[in-house]
């Protein structure tokens, strides 16, 4: 499979991305990837943050490539897979990291209170941490021109 066999299959569509609209986006991450960070959050409150983050950092990357996911049943799941073909296969166990973590989120959200633990909450902030990393590692180096002006810097600042 590919980014492109998945546009035939009709479970993206293709949408050039700009700068501007990166910037946006990487400025969503750290929004929430700070409030997954603020104190007396629950655990529920810091994973939920931790995923939102973790979850636009995978759209990010499929819009940089030029694709966005179709909204509907499953668009979290695309979102999520693509990495696999935006970051690479070295993403992989990432990728499922975060699929696990996403039915841990949706019992949380949906069903029940205190189903995530304070550890899987810091596990998974951890792991949006190290992927926004990655995703702005492979801007710099497969899409500089959709990189926004030193979002390290912009982070900082705010």
């Amino acid at each position: 499979m590919s980014l492109e066999q998945w546009y035939r299959n009709g479970w993206l569509q293709q949408a050039e991305a700009t700068a501007a609209e990166l910037q946006r986006l990487l400025r969503v991450v750290d929004r929430d990837l700070g409030d997954a960070q603020a104190g007396g959050l629950s655990a529920d409150g810091k994973f939920q943050h931790a995923y939102d983050a973790a979850l636009q950092l995978c759209t990010v990357a499929l819009r940089a490539a030029g694709y966005r996911v179709r909204k509907g049943q499953g668009h979290h799941k695309y979102g999520i897979d693509s990495l696999r073909f935006t970051l690479g296969v070295e993403w992989s166990e990432t990728a499922d990291y975060i699929e696990r973590s996403s039915r841990l989120r949706a019992q949380a959200v949906y069903e029940q209170i205190g189903v995530v633990s304070q550890q899987d909450a810091e596990e998974l902030l951890q792991a949006a941490k190290q992927l926004r990393g990655g995703v702005l590692n492979w801007l710099k180096a497969t899409h500089p021109d959709l990189l926004p002006p030193d979002p390290e810097q912009d982070s900082a600042d705010e």
